[in-house]
């Protein structure tokens, strides 16, 4: 679960591309990525609040023999709400861990299937050790030069700009993301949206379903 719908279907354009150009799906019959909600509904809390429910669902609707069906994990943006949900997500229900059923969109989101939460974390720390303090959102996967071209056109949707070790968090005006957005709809190809498709392939794997 995102947070938004608006990163739920720049997931979904990037598996589009993705699928047009080498014929794989990276969603399938075993994978998708979904909002926890409209506007008000979506969020940190509605990530929280929904993940709670499918939780208790996953517990209940089982196989057979007893297995567990479904697996649902939330992904924050790494921001102040963001790092503030995960800190607190366990706190607030005892069956929710971060780096097992939340985590934070990193600059450097690794493929694994390690399932220690002290390894996890670690591993997820270290990657990101050279961005620890850099803020990063979904728009921030899109291909620089791609975001720079819709800033010459749209100049007032970029409220500011933050780098580190060599990477660039940039700050939307409401009205600048969504300009943004449709932006990416109208005139986004497969390079622009190379690591959002890596992005895709860690979420899978984090699940514990191959990267493809």
């Amino acid at each position: 679960m995102t947070e938004g719908t608006s990163d739920a279907a720049l997931f979904r354009l990037a598996r589009d591309l993705e699928f047009r150009k080498s014929g794989v799906d990276l969603y399938g019959t075993d994978f998708t990525i979904a909002a926890a909600g409209l506007g008000n509904d979506g969020g940190t809390t509605g990530i929280l609040r929904e993940l709670s429910r499918l939780k208790g669902f996953s517990r209940i609707v089982l196989t057979q023999d007893g297995r567990q069906i479904y697996r649902f994990i939330g992904l924050f943006d790494n921001d102040n709400a963001g790092r503030y949900a995960a800190r607190t997500s366990n706190a607030l229900n005892t069956d929710i861990f971060e780096y097992r059923d939340v985590y934070r969109l990193r600059p450097v989101m690794p493929k694994t299937r390690n399932y220690d939460l002290k390894a996890m974390k670690g591993l997820f720390e270290s990657e990101n050790l050279p961005y620890e303090k850099l803020d990063w959102e979904c728009e921030d996967l899109l291909l620089s030069s791609f975001v720079e071209d819709f800033i010459l056109e749209q100049p007032k949707a970029l409220r500011s700009r933050a780098k580190m070790s060599g990477l660039e968090h940039r700050e939307w005006t409401d009205e600048g993301k969504s300009k943004l957005h449709k932006y990416v709809s109208q005139y986004a190809v497969h390079a622009d949206l190379e690591a959002v498709i890596d992005v895709i392939r860690c979420l899978r794997s984090l699940m514990g379903l191959p990267a493809l």
